[in-house]
């Protein structure tokens, strides 16, 4: 008798751990897909949704024109003082000064996705819309990039945690995001170029060892589009634009200069330029009369402006 109620117990035993064993798992796996939907949700941005092909009404002046006040111009000002912070960052022996920067990249990065999340851009325009998401990952992947580093930067400060920020691989992802972007907003100004002016090409890639007298034989969209090969390629993320590293090229081949320090490429031009910070904003706007009196612009606030 106290035998098969010991076993009884046993098998009301075993039955009651493998329930809790069920419920224990049951719930595990709900916290899983929870944990999963929500990561999902976070990281939604990264999803390309479907956009629309190309046809006559794509890239037309107001289209390049909307996408520079609602997408280019908010991040750009993002760029400078993300550049900026980190550069006072750099500057400064002081923790408070190198959490208050970092807790400033990361307001300022969700401020500006925020705002250019909220604007549409047509369909039509499929490079300017791939533009806008490339812009949004890169925002997204700033403010992650902080409390990233907040958690493995210790008690670094000053030069040493600006380093960790420039190698932190969410920093290095949001600048490659940002200058894909930057490509693709300045292919949409050259298939602009192409409809108004006969002889432009509608894509253009950068090549290896363009000769300067290739290169002054290019229309300045050509160029833009070049220069913004060559920043993706070679992770320029800077403040100044394509066009005013542009300008600096035509004024280094046009002064002579480029001959007497034997320079006989584009890529070792850029390379002299970059390396000796003697590119600074507004180039183009310098140059402008100078070298591109006869091009073919779309109005745009970053060719115009005074």
């Amino acid at each position: 008798m106290i035998r098969k109620n010991n076993a009884k117990f046993e098998m009301l035993f075993v039955l009651g751990f493998l329930a809790t064993l069920v419920i224990a798992f049951g719930t595990f796996f709900l916290g899983l897909n929870i944990g999963i939907d929500k990561t999902e949700a976070k990281y939604a941005y990264l999803k390309t949704t479907p956009i629309g092909e190309e046809n006559e009404s794509s890239y037309q002046q107001q289209d390049l024109v909307t996408f520079y006040y609602v997408v280019f111009q908010p991040y750009q000002q993002f760029k400078e003082d993300y550049l900026t912070l980190v550069d006072d960052m750099s500057r400064s022996t002081s923790k408070s000064v190198s959490a208050d920067a970092m807790k400033e990249i990361c307001e300022k990065a969700k401020a500006s996705y925020e705002q250019i999340a909220a604007q549409s851009i047509a369909d039509s325009s499929p490079l300017l819309k791939e533009a806008q998401t490339d812009y949004l990952r890169s925002l997204k992947l700033f403010e992650d990039s902080m409390d990233q580093i907040k958690t493995k930067a210790g008690s670094k400060k000053g030069a040493e945690l600006a380093k960790v920020v420039n190698q932190d691989e969410f920093t290095v992802s949001a600048k490659n995001y940002g200058l894909q972007a930057q490509k693709k907003y300045y292919s949409s100004i050259l298939k602009w170029t192409a409809k108004t002016k006969t002889g432009v090409p509608t894509e253009f890639t950068i090549k290896n060892n363009i000769g300067t007298k290739e290169w002054t034989g290019y229309s300045l969209a050509v160029k833009n589009k070049a220069i913004t090969d060559m920043m993706v390629n070679d992770q320029l993320y800077v403040s100044y634009l394509p066009q005013d590293l542009t300008a600096k090229i035509d004024q280094l081949i046009g002064s002579g200069k480029a001959d007497a320090l034997k320079l006989t490429s584009v890529a070792s031009i850029v390379k002299v330029l970059t390396e000796t910070d003697a590119v600074k904003n507004k180039e183009f706007v310098k140059w402008k009369s100078t070298y591109y009196a006869s091009e073919s612009l779309p109005e745009l606030p970053f060719f115009a402006e005074d």
